[in-house]
């Protein structure tokens, strides 16, 4: 090695150097994903002991189509006993609520993408749990413009996550190809409108595969209900939806 090329390794590694300091000093899992404190052990989930016992996790007892907790001893919640998609069944890790919230908000508007990790290893566990089958991992997807905005896809890096951990190869078959309204201002009537359409298979190897479509937050369950429909029009055998977080039922109107 030359004076020139040994001159120009050592200023590369100069360059590099802030990165690598920031690497030791804030290793990733050293620290609370939610609150930033201190772990004094690893842990499966990154997170503390105060905030793994308030994070909402789902118990045992859900809806068998939708996967929200139920707290009475019917098999379906109200939601699906009035109303069911064409998926098979939606499976979620947790309520869409304080910590859970806080922890999809932090990944989805604040770009704490290192987040992904510990939502997409709750999203494998549940996977495992409910027994689910997937032969391809498909993510709910945005348009060009929606992804621009923020920078990324967060079902998308979801996706992979979970595949990685799975081992079920990752296809994003499907292409949103109309600009939407918000979902969360609108009815449900309204959502299926606003959704109508917007979803196009753009890869036909889904054709007699069990599909896993991935997304962030099932609320009424409009959007995966849209994806599902091009997905089996397109031919696949069956659509299961494991998302990562799941709405609490609002209370029935006297």
């Amino acid at each position: 090695m030359n004076k020139a090329e040994l001159k120009e390794k050592l200023r590369q590694w100069f360059k590099g150097l802030p990165e690598k300091m920031k690497d030791a000093l804030y290793p990733e899992g050293i620290t609370c994903d939610i609150c930033g404190d201190e772990l004094v052990a690893e842990t499966r989930y990154h997170l503390c002991a105060k905030c793994t016992e308030e994070m909402p996790f789902i118990g045992d007892h859900i809806c068998l189509d939708c996967g929200v907790q139920i707290d009475n001893e019917a098999d379906y919640c109200d939601r699906c006993q009035r109303s069911h998609g064409v998926y098979k069944l939606n499976r979620s890790p947790l309520i869409y609520d304080g910590k859970a919230r806080e922890m999809v908000h932090a990944l989805k508007f604040g770009g704490k993408k290192y987040l992904v990790t510990t939502i997409g290893a709750m999203m494998a566990d549940t996977y495992i749990k409910h027994n689910m089958q997937g032969e391809i991992i498909v993510p709910v997807p945005m348009t060009d413009k929606e992804k621009r905005k923020r920078g990324f896809n967060q079902a998308e890096l979801l996706a992979y996550e979970v595949g990685k951990r799975l081992d079920i190869p990752v296809l994003p078959a499907l292409a949103k190809v109309k600009e939407t309204s918000q979902q969360k201002e609108l009815s449900g009537k309204e959502r299926a409108e606003n959704l109508s359409k917007a979803f196009e298979v753009v890869y036909p190897q889904v054709k007699d595969r069990k599909i896993l479509l991935i997304d962030d937050i099932f609320t009424t369950g409009t959007t995966v209900n849209e994806c599902s429909k091009v997905l089996l029009k397109a031919k696949c055998k069956e659509v299961s939806v494991l998302t990562a977080c799941i709405t609490k039922l609002k209370p029935l109107m006297e």
